[in-house]
């Protein structure tokens, strides 16, 4: 009872134990852990430890270690030091290619964006049209109802898709989210001037349908973009030549061709059309400038690496893997 309750005074209760159990048990005890390095402590005399207290000491602190060490590169994958003399002469893709790199990107992404941007107020400009085409299949009596979706809204749709395609070419006409640097008020002073050039076209050509409807003669053509340019009668549309003049004096840059033909298209859209490809050949020039230092460098360095290889392999194979 008393080993129960820890008696220290009773002897070792495995030494009753029978002897073959005891070894066994001794056999399958995980040795005590040990550690490798273990230090003693010294008793020095007075007179040592007061002579080392009079020498000055030369190890090094942890700030004259750190000094000493060279210092860890930030893209260094080991901030302990290791590996220091691979990366001390690392430097960034960024740091290589300096500013040129960037004002490459910049040039492609504002040349993706634009396109969205464009739409995007286009469709801000038609939301009225818009409207108009959602609710054709929600409003009305159950005869409306069943025309619209048998007709699938056509007046409405048609209304829509020529309000999106040409306020988008109006916007791109008048350089809307041309600049690489993005100025709320001009953008939307832009937007609306979009708009109304695109109200004017369509009131020009509701007085002409009433002009013929009467029987009288429409009103002449002017220009939407140059409005001091002399006007274009009806009659004289055609030059000599069997040529559409354009209203303003616009003329289609040699070698371009719109992506409709012109004659099937009103006066106003023709130059509508022609100054939409104008802007878009200036605003493809302005990119191909911004991002021409970057080309450049790029087109160095290709030249020297084809330099190179047509020395090693020849001048076929050179060529073909450069």
């Amino acid at each position: 009872m008393g080993w129960f309750w820890g008696d220290s005074n009773n002897d070792d209760p495995t030494k009753k134990l029978d002897p073959e159990l005891r070894q066994y048990l001794e056999q399958v005890t995980p040795a005590k852990y040990t550690p490798t390095t273990t230090v003693q402590p010294s008793v020095e005399s007075p007179k040592v430890a007061e002579s080392k207290t009079h020498v000055p000491s030369t190890s090094s602190t942890p700030e004259t270690a750190e000094a000493s060490s060279p210092p860890v590169p930030s893209a260094s994958l080991f901030p302990d030091g290791r590996y220091a003399y691979l990366w001390k002469g690392y430097k960034p893709l960024h740091e290589l290619e300096g500013s040129e790199l960037r004002t490459a990107e910049r040039a492609i992404d504002k040349f993706k964006q634009r396109k969205d941007t464009v739409h995007l107020a286009a469709l801000e400009n038609c939301s009225l049209e818009h409207e108009a085409l959602t609710f054709c299949f929600q409003r009305g009596d159950f005869w409306n109802m069943t025309r619209a979706r048998a007709t699938m809204c056509a007046d409405e749709n048609r209304t829509f898709s020529r309000c999106y395609t040409t306020q988008a070419k109006f916007l791109q006409a008048l350089g809307y989210a041309a600049s690489f640097d993005w100025d709320q008020d001009k953008e939307e002073r832009i937007q609306m001037h979009a708009d109304k050039l695109y109200h004017q076209m369509l009131d020009f050509e509701r007085r002409v349908e009433e002009a013929r409807a009467a029987g009288i003669e429409p009103p002449p053509i002017t220009s939407l973009f140059n409005p001091d340019a002399k006007p274009i009668r009806q009659e004289s549309e055609q030059n000599t030549q069997g040529e559409f003049i354009i209203p303003g004096g616009e003329q289609l840059p040699p070698g371009v061709k719109p992506s409709k033909p012109l004659e099937k298209l009103s006066p106003h859209e023709r130059e509508l059309e022609i100054r939409s490809i104008k802007k878009q050949i200036e605003q493809q020039k302005i990119y191909v400038d911004e991002a021409a230092p970057f080309m450049k460098s790029h087109e160095g360095a290709r030249v020297k690496r084809q330099e190179r290889a047509i020395r090693w392999f020849g001048e076929t194979i050179g060529k073909w893997i450069t």
